[in-house]
């Protein structure tokens, strides 16, 4: 039996997504595929715009065998934290095979070459960082120019498209931890990432939650099984920002300075905005910068809004990993017996089988907190009583 696994937002799960994973099963001969799915919140520090479980099941429909949850303090991080995570949760359950991740380039070597100097940072890389972090340069930006300094055959823009900068994380924490994991490219289709408009073939997960927003019914053509959508309201940043206003201006700036992602003084720029500002996408865009893009604003507020402290994060991201299972198909569940008899970390398939842990704990509070920001307010605690999702 083979085994691929996916880590994902699937914010929401579209027709590229279904893509990917058929394309997985062919190309790889995969008999299941293991989703590492993130929660309720994103890389990018918004909430996704359907709930953990409602992710769960469209991916389900969409072909995934069975569907993990990406714990919050690896969910909200930066690429580097994001594919940290998922690459150790699906090391850890010692039976999947192969990781398959969608590119923009399906050049193995050069993405590989790239994870290496990456991981062993080099003089030279580290000089070209320097540089361009001293030229006031977001990390992202000087990174891909550093890369491009140490790696002059490659194109230059091959650093700097987002799922080959999320695919060559996932290559670096393969590395670090000697998995076995083996990569296994799928190029990406249609809309690119950034694309914020639905285009014909395979739109961007972006242009569909701009559609969602704007109330255009037509986002529904991108979302396989759409009859399967629930008619709930789906949740944007702004609902972020009553909370999120609340908690900023409670804090001085010492306090914010000590937040997960605060430094150079950044601290000062958030309450200077938080005095000021008149809805979410103004606070964000106050404090924004060339330095500081708004996907790591977002998650400094969201890092705010649950008031983690590098401390804090540190503790999170060092605690025991547990593997929470949020759904699985009812074809697949032979797997969770696998799972059981082979994995270094437990397998969770229900509230009775919580372990003690800090990382569990600021799941749970991420369940409550995105419960609060759905038109109608839903009841706490969904993590104790919502049951394991078999489709």
């Amino acid at each position: 039996m083979k085994i691929a696994g996916i880590i994902s937002e699937y914010n929401p799960f579209h027709t590229g997504h279904e893509y990917h994973i058929r394309r997985t099963c062919e190309k790889y001969g995969a008999d299941h595929i293991i989703c590492v799915m993130s929660g309720n919140f994103t890389q990018r520090g918004e909430p996704a715009v359907w709930d953990k479980w409602v992710r769960t099941r469209a991916a389900l429909l969409g072909g995934a065998s069975l569907v993990l949850e990406l714990p919050f303090a690896y969910a909200t991080q930066s690429a580097e934290g994001f594919a940290e995570g998922g690459v150790a949760i699906l090391d850890a359950l010692n039976c999947v095979d192969a990781l398959s991740f969608g590119v923009e380039t399906t050049d193995l070597a050069a993405l590989s070459q790239a994870a290496s100097l990456l991981s062993a940072e080099p003089n030279d890389f580290q000089a070209a960082l320097k540089t361009g972090l001293g030229a006031g340069l977001s990390f992202p930006v000087a990174r891909a120019q550093a890369l491009t300094a140490c790696l002059p055959a490659a194109d230059a823009a091959t650093w700097q498209q987002p799922n080959n900068i999320l695919a060559i994380e996932y290559l670096k924490a393969i590395i670090r931890r000697g998995s076995a994991l083996r990569p296994l490219p799928i190029e990406r289709l249609g809309g690119g990432y950034s694309e914020s408009v639905l285009t014909p073939g395979y739109a961007s997960a972006r242009a569909i939650r701009a559609a969602i927003k704007k109330g255009d019914a037509s986002y529904l053509r991108y979302i396989p099984n759409a009859e399967a959508v629930p008619s709930i309201d789906p949740v944007f940043g702004e609902a972020l920002f009553p909370l999120l206003m609340f908690q900023l201006r409670r804090r001085d700036t010492a306090k914010i300075g000590n937040i997960y992602g605060v430094a150079e003084g950044l601290e000062y720029r958030i309450c200077e905005a938080a005095k000021k500002a008149q809805g979410y996408e103004d606070l964000v865009t106050a404090i924004a910068s060339k330095r500081y893009p708004r996907s790591r604003i977002q998650r400094i507020l969201l890092y705010c809004l649950f008031g983690i402290t590098r401390e804090q994060m540190y503790m999170l991201t060092g605690s025991p990993l547990y593997a929470r299972v949020l759904g699985v198909r009812r074809d697949a569940l032979g797997l969770l017996s696998r799972l059981a008899a082979e994995s270094a970390v437990p397998i969770v398939t229900k509230a009775s089988e919580f372990p003690e842990s800090p990382l569990l704990d600021m799941d749970i509070l991420a369940t409550d907190i995105y419960s609060l920001l759905t038109k109608k307010i839903a009841p706490g605690k969904r993590d104790f009583t919502q049951r394991l999702l078999i489709i």
